[in-house]
């Protein structure tokens, strides 16, 4: 056959060989005389590769030959949903690139959010099912119109509700290029897999964890985190739970978490079938940290009463407040008591960044497992949040499930175990690394913990803006980056505390409609404050000037308002 006496061509042989032995500097075991043989494809790959001048076609009658087809069938034309006009489909995408830079551009020129128009609203949701798919340029249009200037708000510079993160032009190209790839990064040999790994190692140095035991994964934010992170402390103190069940078992756990604890723990408690009953919420001190010496006392309670305490959760800053909870003292009463220490450090986490505040998280190293979002203050595209343990191998027991299908294997592509799979709950799982690897890369922590603090330092300009109005309660002390402060005008003086809640939540309303700023509400001490989080890398002083300004002239309008 011509194609075998090609492939047997010493010039051939020279150039894999040569090529397969550079491939094993970077493979451990990788080369083998054994696999230089004449049907393989990876040897028929680089024959392409070496530039031959092309393998000739064979005789119908003795093999079919291997080029492609000069005319290809009609089920092929209809299979792929590649483009049939590259050049225009290029143009199309330059042009929604374009389009997505001018949007974080000119962020500022946006009001802060901008309510969706019931047209709009309809024209989304009353489309019906396409049969038929319309030009890409069509859809485009549609996303244009109808989808992003309606989108959440949170890349302009006075987006302070809740806590979310601002988008960078970065994470627009990690984005573009993740999408490219298209990866699955729960198994296999794949950059996507090394991204995910060296990012975890990062986050190993950066919290102070054991070099050689500790490890995590990726996830989609902290609420995913706490699911995992409260599976591994169940299974810690239940190691027949993935067998047996928690009915079988028989055992009533427990887990102690501050008031001031975001839902996602209790949802977690819900989901792996302890139901929030499980959950004991202790008291917290006059800066809304947990009580240790109430939570002492409710350990010991509850093991007399047959329970079996089993997790304790810290706070690296609460969402209400910002407070920081005793990590030092929690790690101390965990490890006394044999009990699970979690660590809930959504965004807090990342003061490590900031000198002047780092020390807030002391004896966070000490947790057995940290949860913790890369989309708030690092800024990265949502959704990506980290799951980080001491004992990596505590991830493998309690995920783990090997099946004949998903084996892997010492080289090729299904090597470069273990896999990340085994570890969490998700198979399939996204490169959400790569955003972060550019995010860190493209930065450095220097400039993202000058960032961070940036935005603790307006919080203390914005306190100071609100206290000299005499009207206005400002909740102190602010210990991080939320200012959480109550209008109380006079004309109110003599209205009962809803009516003033009722006021404030207005003011928060008005502000929003009217695209000034958005802040949210929480309530404190069982009253509605306004809310204002500044995870927001674009903020600046003149926008807190502005936004109480506005603030001031909305509560005069509402009071007018009200006296006619």
């Amino acid at each position: 056959m011509e194609i075998e006496k090609l492939m047997t061509n010493d010039k051939f042989k020279d150039t894999t060989e040569q090529i397969l032995r550079q491939l094993s500097q970077c493979v451990d075991d990788y080369y083998d005389d054994n696999i230089i043989r004449q049907d393989s494809l990876l040897l028929t790959y680089f024959h392409q590769l070496a530039n031959f001048t092309g393998i000739p076609s064979v005789d119908d009658t003795k093999k079919i030959s291997i080029e492609p087809s000069s005319e290809p069938s009609a089920a092929s034309l209809t299979a792929s949903l590649d483009p049939t006009d590259w050049k225009s489909a290029r143009a199309e995408a330059h042009k929604m690139l374009d389009i997505s830079l001018d949007f974080i551009e000119k962020a500022r020129d946006r009001p802060a959010w901008i309510p969706l128009p019931n047209e709009v609203r309809h024209r989304i949701m009353s489309e019906v099912l396409p049969e038929h798919g319309k030009p890409m340029t069509d859809v485009c249009q549609d996303i244009i119109d109808d989808v992003l200037p309606y989108s959440g708000g949170n890349t302009h510079p006075r987006f302070w509700g809740w806590v979310h993160g601002s988008g960078t032009v970065g994470g627009v190209i990690a984005e573009m290029m993740t999408a490219a790839m298209n990866s699955n990064v729960g198994l296999c040999s794949h950059s996507g897999v090394l991204i995910e790994r060296q990012v975890i190692d990062w986050m190993k140095q950066l919290f102070q964890f054991p070099k050689t035991t500790a490890g995590g994964i990726i996830v989609s934010g902290t609420s995913m985190a706490a699911v995992v992170c409260l599976a591994v402390a169940r299974y810690h103190a239940l190691n027949k739970v993935r067998q047996d069940g928690l009915v079988t078992l028989g055992v009533q756990l427990v887990a102690y978490a501050s008031t001031q604890t975001h839902v996602c723990v209790a949802k977690a408690l819900e989901l792996l079938g302890l139901g929030v009953q499980a959950l004991r919420l202790v008291p917290v001190d006059e800066e809304y940290r947990m009580n240790i010496e109430a939570l002492k006392i409710m350990i010991e309670e509850d093991r007399q009463q047959g329970f079996v305490p089993f997790c304790i959760v810290g706070n690296a800053g609460t969402v209400s407040t910002g407070a920081f909870d005793d990590l030092s003292a929690l790690s101390i009463v965990a490890r006394e008591n044999n009990i699970w220490f979690h660590v809930d450090g959504a965004f807090g986490s990342f003061v490590v960044l900031d000198p002047s505040r780092r020390h807030l998280i002391d004896g966070l190293s000490e947790a057995d497992s940290l949860a913790f979002d890369f989309h708030k203050w690092l800024h990265t595209p949502y959704a990506a949040g980290c799951v980080l343990l001491r004992q990596i191998s505590m991830l493998n027991a309690t995920f783990s499930s090997p099946r004949n299908y998903l084996v892997g294997t010492k080289r090729g592509f299904a090597g470069d175990t273990p896999w990340f799979c085994d570890m969490g709950i998700e198979l399939s799982r996204p490169c959400r690394a790569l955003k972060v690897w550019f995010t860190i890369k493209e930065h450095g922590i220097i400039r993202l913990g000058q960032s961070i603090a940036a935005n603790c330092d307006q919080a203390q300009y914005l306190a100071n803006l609100l206290s000299k109005y005499d009207f206005i309660q400002v909740l102190t002390p602010v210990s991080l980056n939320i200012v959480n402060f109550r209008v109380e005008p006079d004309a109110l003086k003599n209205s009962d505390p809803e009516t003033v809640d009722i006021f404030n939540d207005e003011l928060v309303n008005d502000l929003q409609e009217k695209g000034i700023a958005v802040p949210s509400t929480t309530r404190l001490k069982d009253r509605l404050h306004i809310r204002v989080c500044i995870t927001n890398h674009r903020s600046t002083l003149p926008d807190f000037d502005f936004f109480v300004n506005a603030l001031i002239d909305l509560c005069r309008s509402r009071i007018a308002l009200m006296n006619k």
